[in-house]
């Protein structure tokens, strides 16, 4: 009963006009959190704002003459909170997609919101390993909420993280377990408003395919998961599994067909193959690069606890998936900022000879501040089959 009175009420509550822009401008408020992932790693980096500022209730006048209000934040207005003015001038543009459909699964409620794409839209453009500004890029807005009304955890909060999510781009006749968002220059950042988190998806730009048609879904966890979709190899359709357990929203994304390119789609998928077998192209290291490589080349199993510490709290034990990696996820607060990653490693490639023990290859990773902000990933067999894992990084 109530969650008929809910439908009815998120119904009636359903403005038929937009709220103008000015109005929108003026209430919006800056609370952001940046999230940005790496294809290959398969890592996010998220900062969060050391406080949080009040939401505000955003009210619009419906067709008639009653006030109600709107409960999702519009496209710009997510632009705009993440302070991407040009992704909010693209939202306002002929090429915006607007959907505002939801769906409902695992407890939760998932809202496809918008999208555009298209080159030169977004204030927050990086470059790839060749040193080329990755220009032409598909942005698209989701919001996820309990089914019961139940806010979700502020980013402020313990609790944020703990239940998370994949969302991405995927193609029709495209196996989704290996293109999506993690393999196709994708990203995303995340906020949370009024008790309802709100996502930004980038992604390489794939309206070529829009003759194949173009999905758009959230699941559960930090990878894709094959439990939760269906994928037919002969038909290229994709689908929600009815009898998983998790989050399993599939949206389908009303791309113009006009704009497929067959022969760029082609090149497309021919490149970013190829770069999946090439080798990184060497880069020019500079001070803090080689301090760093110093520093990993010197690191063993056996004397890593010498010039090393392994911080705690992200020490887990790994779930393995059915493709035989071992998974991980953690955050780490750090000064002004709360830093997450997630990621995986073949079991296969950790531990060849299966012995227990310290895997002698380590990941890492650092910024501009060198050995400062070095991160070494660390595998361990143990006895019983599993595989720990925690991050270390150098003794101060």
């Amino acid at each position: 009963m109530r969650k008929n009175i809910d439908r009815l009420l998120r119904t009636a509550l359903t403005p038929m006009d937009e709220p103008d822009e000015e109005l929108n401008d003026r209430i919006l408020l800056k609370v952001k959190e940046r999230q940005n992932m790496s294809g290959k790693k398969k890592s996010y980096r998220r900062r969060i704002p050391a406080a949080a500022v009040a939401a505000a209730c955003i009210l619009v006048l419906c067709s008639g003459t009653a006030l109600a209000v709107y409960k999702y934040l519009s496209p710009t207005e997510v632009a705009t909170e993440v302070e991407d003015d040009a992704l909010h001038r693209a939202f306002l543009s002929e090429d915006a997609i607007l959907v505002n459909e939801s769906q409902e699964s695992g407890g939760y409620r998932v809202t496809l919101l918008g999208s555009v794409a298209g080159r030169n839209i977004s204030d927050f453009m990086v470059e790839n390993d060749q040193g080329e500004v990755e220009d032409n890029k598909i942005y698209t807005i989701v919001a996820i909420e309990h089914a019961d009304g139940t806010p979700m955890p502020d980013t402020s909060s313990d609790e944020y993280g703990k239940e998370p999510f994949y969302a991405s781009h995927y193609i029709r006749g495209l196996d989704p377990g290996r293109y999506s968002l993690m393999s196709m220059g994708g990203s995303y950042t995340e906020f949370v408003r009024d008790g309802i988190q709100y996502r930004l998806l980038e992604m390489d730009n794939i309206e070529m395919f829009a003759d194949k048609g173009i999905y758009v879904g959230v699941s559960s966890g930090t990878f894709y998961d094959a439990n939760a979709y269906k994928y037919d190899e002969s038909t290229g359709e994709m689908s929600s599994n009815s009898s998983y357990a998790g989050v399993n929203a599939l949206f389908a994304l009303p791309v113009d067909t006009a704009k497929a390119d067959p022969a760029a789609a082609e090149a497309y998928l021919k490149e970013l193959e190829n770069s999946w077998n090439d080798p990184d192209e060497p880069v020019e290291k500079d001070a803090t690069d080689l301090a760093v490589d110093e520093f990993m080349e010197m690191l063993t199993p056996e004397n890593i606890d010498e010039y090393a510490e392994p911080i705690e709290s992200t020490r887990q034990t790994c779930t393995v998936d059915e493709y035989g990696n071992a998974l991980y996820s953690y955050e780490v607060e750090d000064s002004e900022e709360v830093i997450a990653n997630s990621g995986g490693a073949s079991v296969e490639r950790l531990f060849p000879d299966g012995k227990a023990g310290m895997c002698n290859r380590f990941d890492y990773t650092y910024s501009e501040l060198g050995l400062a902000d070095l991160r070494i990933d660390v595998y361990i067999l143990n006895e019983d089959g599993t595989i720990t894992f925690v991050v270390y990084r150098p003794k101060q």
